[in-house]
């Protein structure tokens, strides 16, 4: 046979069988994007549910409360769900991810405040080296970009351990149901930079909750370059340490 008709059947077979690099990029982009509208959709897949009823429940202490606080977010049950958002962030569980934080897209639900939340629902990560110059990040104020988002860290081993939560108090967006709050928690990635967070991978953050609804509105956290201490030292300035107190050994919470 000539190498011209090899040609042609070599290249019949690849249109057929559908070679090459982009057939696997294509195939992993629908299996996301299902994922997505599974997750937007409310439903989950049989391995998702099971993940999640495996998954223990995180230990939380509480060193302070605050009485003004609405109902819904004492420090203990803000902390929880803030636990339940890791829980399912490192569990790669779309549907529970897409149930426990929301983005607005448009007029808020009558749960929040009458003024629309945008922009102020977003999620946000940044890594930031020398100088306070951000090397990396990612900001979204979109609810199907972030799920996409989700599932890419999950796929890249990206984990975190929550340490502490702290309530700032409520009121936000002139809503008494919307609190504040701000975590310290250690983030773990197959892609991230040695020496990211110090020797913990320390994160500190901030974000804002509904009460009533019980989900997640905001979340911004970075890592510095140049940290050097560890969880337990970098997590000092919030909360008090219970007795005994380690990182790992529950979530502490406060007002």
């Amino acid at each position: 046979m000539r190498l011209s008709g090899i040609l042609l059947v070599v290249i019949f077979v690849c249109l057929t069988l559908r070679c090459g690099g982009d057939q696997d990029s294509s195939a992993t982009e629908r299996a996301a994007e299902r994922k997505v509208d599974q997750s937007l959709n409310g439903s989950a897949t049989a391995e998702m549910t099971e993940r999640s009823g495996d998954a223990p429940a995180t230990k939380i202490i509480v060193t302070s409360e605050d009485p003004s606080l609405p109902d819904g977010c004492s420090p203990r049950r803000a902390a929880r769900l803030v636990s339940d958002f890791v829980g399912a962030f490192n569990q790669g569980d779309g549907a529970a991810l897409s149930r426990i934080f929301f983005i607005s897209e448009g007029p808020s639900p009558p749960d929040f405040s009458d003024a629309s939340i945008y922009p102020w629902s977003w999620y946000s990560v940044s890594e930031i080296g020398n100088g306070g110059r951000i090397e990396a990040g990612f900001t979204t104020y979109d609810q199907r970009d972030l799920l996409r988002y989700f599932a890419r860290r999950h796929d890249r081993g990206e984990r975190l351990r929550l340490l502490k939560v702290g309530l700032t108090g409520p009121g936000m967006l002139g809503e008494r149901g919307n609190v504040g709050f701000v975590f310290v928690l250690t983030r773990k990635a197959d892609d991230l930079e040695a020496g990211m967070g110090g020797p913990d991978g320390v994160v500190v953050g901030k974000g804002a909750m509904n009460c009533s609804s019980r989900r997640i509105f905001a979340w911004s956290m970075d890592m510095r370059r140049g940290e050097t201490r560890d969880s337990r030292a970098a997590a000092r300035w919030l909360c008090s340490n219970p007795p005994g107190w380690n990182p790992g050994d529950a979530v502490i919470a406060c007002a």
